[in-house]
């Protein structure tokens, strides 16, 4: 058996490498990402792994059917940019990697919260348009210990985050539309979403962006929050209307917000090679309000992640081929 690697970037290729030594198969990569003219690189190999935002539909999988590859393997958890009807229509099986690194995200998310809560970015803000450094009355913060935090999405990644909040003293309250089992007893759930969202100081997103969470955050729940809560997501940019945020941003609804995912994210900001100028006005403003950190989409990237996500897509497809199936198919 042979694989084929796409959108490989420079650090994930020592461990390509080293899972091919080690599992005695060939597999071969490349900086380009898969669509229908880059899968006839795929020609002869039983499988693909990837790793990308841009959409994956029908013609894609017709393509793989007719080139004779059955599986196609991600390397992250969200599916929202696949077609997965129409892999399963070709004969494709597509598996993910469900948890990679759930900490990096957690962390991610609290680094921006303190980012925000000690006022860093009007500091920041201060220093570049004025070139004045120094303290300010406004630059007062508030201790993650005296805040409530409401987490909404409790899996893997929302619970490293409640670990990590408690540990800074936090109070949490959690919602989740399924039961999660957990030895977190001092845990508050909560199942009215609109509730939390009065309570929390802090809303921290970790659920998928799938059709019934989209704009979950949107106008309406906007302004049931304080005026002084901050908003995370370094989940999926569909759960947040955008130009609700904006409005609540530049009109003190709330306090501020760190973004790492963004609607309508540009098709290369996974791309380590571009070299496209940002023309999102959207993702422009954001960047200019001193109440905000936006990233692009990084949360994940550490080195743990990386291996792990390399690692675990390529075991999916060795075990593909191996049992006809994985456990971490998602079609």
């Amino acid at each position: 058996m042979k694989f084929m690697v796409y959108n490989v970037i420079e650090s994930e290729i020592p461990f390509v490498k080293k899972w091919s030594e080690d599992n005695a198969i060939e597999v071969d990569f490349t900086d380009k990402l898969l669509d229908i003219n880059s899968v006839e690189l795929a020609k002869n190999y039983d499988g693909i792994s990837t790793l990308q935002l841009q959409p994956m539909e029908n013609e894609l999988f017709e393509k793989m059917h007719k080139l004779n590859i059955p599986v196609l393997t991600i390397r992250n958890v969200g599916t929202d940019n696949i077609d997965l009807v129409a892999a399963k229509q070709n004969d494709i099986l597509v598996t993910n990697v469900p948890t990679y690194s759930p900490e990096s995200i957690a962390e991610f998310s609290v680094m921006m919260s303190l980012y925000l809560t000690r006022k860093a970015g009007y500091m920041q803000d201060l220093l570049h348009q004025k070139h004045q450094f120094h303290n300010e009355d406004h630059f007062i913060g508030k201790l993650i210990s005296d805040m409530t935090v409401g987490i909404i999405g409790t899996g893997h990644i929302g619970r490293a985050a409640i670990k990590l909040f408690k540990g800074l003293g936090a109070k949490i309250i959690a919602y989740d539309k399924f039961a999660v089992d957990t030895d977190d007893g001092d845990i508050e759930y909560d199942n009215d979403i609109d509730e939390l969202l009065r309570q929390a100081d802090i809303v921290d997103l970790h659920v998928p962006g799938s059709p019934d969470n989209y704009h979950l955050i949107n106008r309406e729940r906007l302004d049931i929050m304080k005026n002084s809560a901050i908003l995370i997501n370094t989940a999926r940019g569909s759960l947040v209307d955008t130009q609700a945020l904006i409005y609540a941003l530049e009109n003190s609804i709330i306090a501020g917000a760190g973004l790492d995912t963004f609607e309508d994210e540009p098709g290369d900001i996974l791309d380590t090679k571009s070299n496209q100028t940002l023309n999102d006005p959207n993702i422009i403003a954001l960047a200019k309000m001193p109440n905000t950190i936006v990233t692009p989409h990084v949360a994940f990237n550490t080195q743990e992640s990386i291996e792990n996500m390399v690692n675990t897509s390529l075991d999916n497809l060795k075990t593909v081929m191996l049992t006809g199936t994985s456990e971490n198919s998602v079609n």
